[in-house]
């Protein structure tokens, strides 16, 4: 089933778990895909949740072609404000070391209500499990902010803008 013109936003967090701190990300310019870079470490644990303003079901999440089981967040503020929030994990445990000058993308497509489908990618370097030197430095990333359009007649989601904050 196709959706009449619908806009949106979308707000992504993501969190280390064990230490309850959000990532951080760079701006690299032109020099890659994307301009911003989020930094990971392997052998870690992350915490996702994806807020939907407004409320707007999803089925599905991959990561990296992966399912990845999504709990919706029962929160009466959400219910009052018209949004619905979902959260997962993602573990980076068997990731390599990015080298030095490359990047790798991390995936979602997330299956919305009506089988319109939204595709998310983060560019990221990763960095070995326990080191800061690097993985901290920049700009904590607090949300990536995203406006959102459902286009009538089609069953994909365009992100019209994206801010990193």
């Amino acid at each position: 089933m196709l959706v009449m013109a619908t806009e949106f936003k979308l707000i992504f967090r993501m969190t280390a778990r064990a230490a309850g701190d959000v990532v951080c990300f760079k701006q690299d310019g032109q020099r890659f895909d994307q301009t911003h870079t989020v930094k990971l470490n392997t052998d870690t644990e992350y915490d996702l949740k994806f807020t939907l303003k407004p409320a707007i079901y999803v089925d599905k999440l991959m990561i990296n072609g992966e399912l990845h089981k999504l709990e919706l967040c029962t929160d009466i503020k959400d219910e009052s404000e018209d949004v619905r929030t979902y959260r997962t994990q993602y573990e980076t445990v068997g990731h390599d070391v990015t080298k030095k000058g490359k990047r790798k993308e991390l995936l979602f497509v997330l299956e919305l209500e009506n089988g319109v489908y939204m595709k998310i990618s983060l560019q990221c370097k990763l960095y070995k499990v326990g080191e800061t030197d690097h993985s901290h430095w920049g700009q904590k990333l607090t949300t990536v902010d995203m406006d959102c359009k459902m286009e009538e007649g089609h069953n994909y989601v365009t992100i019209m803008r994206e801010k990193y904050l």
